[in-house]
């Protein structure tokens, strides 16, 4: 009886434990061909992305031959290819389950400061105001400011504009894990005590 449910705590721990712990997904915009427009394609995986305030245009995957990691998501401002300013642009991403830690690609910058990266909590709380930092492609990480609900990427204000790519992010556990999570460990602590385990 004893190896029975000694077993039973095993299953439930490990499944506990793998419930628990929040994929980290990457997004790396080849997923598709290039020039598909970017909406609901990666809500499967908790993202959706919106036009922007200022262009109103919904984003595109396509080859930015000065960016080293293309294909990547460009905003669609404006421009006629082969002219470089139709990566000016903005748009919106939303995290359907709201992300802890959010990392992403952007550039290829031609000013520092240009960029504008705004930060909201799933309620539309501003959790950051951000800015690329250096010219060229710059690295973007948001950890450590609470849930993360949506995104607003602007380059419209860069000489040529920018692209973003390799989106990392990890969602908040589900709140079902987080139960489950707890009840394996108040079942262990339980079984200690009564000296089982």
């Amino acid at each position: 009886m004893m190896k029975k449910l000694i077993m039973i705590c095993a299953i439930i721990i490990g499944v506990a434990g793998l419930a628990s712990a929040a994929p980290t997904y990457l997004i790396t915009f080849d997923e598709f061909p290039v020039g598909t427009v970017i909406s609901n394609q990666y809500a499967g995986l908790g993202v959706l992305f919106f036009p922007g305030d200022l262009t109103g245009t919904l984003p595109k995957i396509d080859n930015n031959s000065v960016n080293p990691t293309s294909p990547d998501l460009s905003p669609q401002g404006g421009g006629t290819p082969p002219l470089f300013w139709q990566y000016a642009g903005d748009f919106w991403m939303r995290f359907t389950t709201p992300a802890v830690e959010v990392q992403f690609d952007s550039g290829y910058w031609d000013g520092v400061g240009n960029g504008v990266i705004n930060v909201y909590d799933p309620a539309w709380n501003p959790l950051a105001s951000l800015s690329n930092t250096t010219t060229g492609v710059n690295v973007t990480n948001i950890s450590g400011m609470g849930p993360v609900g949506y995104i607003y990427f602007n380059s419209i204000n860069d000489g040529f504009g920018a692209d973003l790519d390799n989106l990392g992010f990890t969602p908040i556990p589900a709140p079902g894990a987080i139960l489950l999570g707890g009840i394996g460990v108040s079942l262990v602590g339980w079984l200690r005590r009564r000296r089982t385990l």
